[in-house]
C-alpha cells in the first residue's frame, strides 16, 4: 500500500513538472505543432491539477474563515457573559437602592423616636428565622429591649448586644409577645411566638375579646400599648382562625408582614427624642 501511495505521489509531481515545463516552452517558443501536441496530451492533467489546486485553496480559505468565526464567536460569548453580569449587578444595586429608600421613608415617618440603621448578618442556629443578628451594637447606642422594625413591618426585640453586634428575637420566636390591634375593627389582642408555628415562620394571635370580629385576611398593626412599639406599624395578616363550637376564638395563626428570609436592613428604635 505504501508503494502505491509513493507511486501516486511521484506521478502527481511528474505531471506538475511537465505542466510547468509546457508553460515555459509555450511562453518562449510560442505556438507550434510540437507545443500544441504536448498541450493536447497534458490538457486533462492540467485540468485535474487546477481542480485540485482550487479545492486545496478553498479548503485553506475555509479553515482560515472557520478560525476567524470561532474567534468572533468566543468574543461574542464573552461579551454576552459580561453583559449578563452587568445586568445582574445593576438589578442588585437597584433592589438595594429601593430597600434603602423604603427604610429612609420609614425612618422619616416615625416622629419623636431615635433610630439606628443596621444590616442583618446572621440567623439563629436552632431555627432559621426566630432570631437574627445585626451588625450594630452598644457602640451605636443599641441595647437589650430596643425594638427593631423594617420597611414592611415589625421585626422583633433586641435580647443581647455587644459593641458591634446585637441579637434580635423576631415576632415568631416563642418568647416574643406584642400588643396589636386589628386594623379593620380596632379589636385588640396579643401576638405571640409559638414553638410549632415558628417552623412555618408563623406566629399566633391570642387574648382576643370574645366578641371580636376577626376574619381571615385581617391586617394586624401595633397598638402602641406598653410603649414597646410606636402605634400603627404593620405586624402581620390573619391566615387561619381556630374557634370552639360556640364560635369563641381560641387563637389565630398570623403570617408576619416581614419576609425574614429576605430581610437585609432594619431600623433599631433605641430611644425617644
Amino acid at each position: 500500500m505504501s508503494f502505491f501511495k509513493k507511486k501516486a505521489g511521484v506521478t502527481v509531481i511528474v505531471v506538475a513538472v511537465i505542466a510547468a515545463l509546457l508553460t515555459v516552452i509555450t511562453h518562449f517558443t510560442g505556438e507550434n505543432p510540437v507545443s500544441n501536441a504536448v498541450r493536447a496530451v497534458f490538457a486533462p492533467f492540467r485540468s485535474g491539477i487546477a481542480a485540485v489546486s482550487g479545492a486545496v485553496s478553498e479548503r485553506i480559505n475555509f479553515i482560515r474563515e472557520a478560525g476567524a468565526y470561532k474567534e468572533q464567536n468566543e468574543q461574542l460569548v464573552n461579551e454576552i457573559i459580561e453583559l449578563k453580569k452587568q445586568n445582574k449587578e445593576t438589578a442588585v444595586y437597584r433592589e438595594e437602592n429601593e430597600r434603602l429608600n423604603a427604610l429612609l421613608e420609614l425612618k422619616n415617618s416615625i416622629q419623636g423616636y431615635s433610630t439606628v440603621a443596621a444590616s442583618v448578618i446572621g440567623y439563629s442556629s436552632n431555627h432559621w428565622y426566630d432570631s437574627i443578628e445585626i451588625n450594630k451594637g452598644t457602640l451605636a447606642g443599641i441595647n437589650t429591649g430596643n425594638t427593631v422594625i423594617a420597611a414592611d413591618g415589625i421585626v422583633g426585640i433586641v435580647t443581647d448586644a455587644g459593641p458591634n453586634w446585637a441579637v434580635v428575637n423576631t415576632v415568631i420566636n416563642p418568647e416574643s409577645a406584642t400588643g396589636i390591634a386589628v386594623a379593620r375593627t380596632g379589636d385588640i389582642g396579643v401576638i405571640e411566638g409559638d414553638a410549632e408555628l415558628c417552623y412555618d415562620s408563623l406566629c399566633k394571635l391570642t387574648f382576643v375579646d370574645k366578641g371580636a370580629n376577626i376574619i381571615v385576611g385581617d391586617i394586624l398593626v401595633t397598638s402602641g400599648t406598653g410603649g414597646i412599639y410606636p402605634p400603627g406599624l404593620n405586624v402581620g395578616t390573619i391566615r387561619d382562625i381556630s374557634a370552639d363550637n360556640m364560635g369563641t376564638i381560641n387563637y389565630a395563626s398570623v403570617e408576619p408582614m416581614v419576609d425574614f428570609k429576605n430581610l437585609h436592613e432594619v431600623l433599631v428604635i433605641n430611644g425617644v427624642q
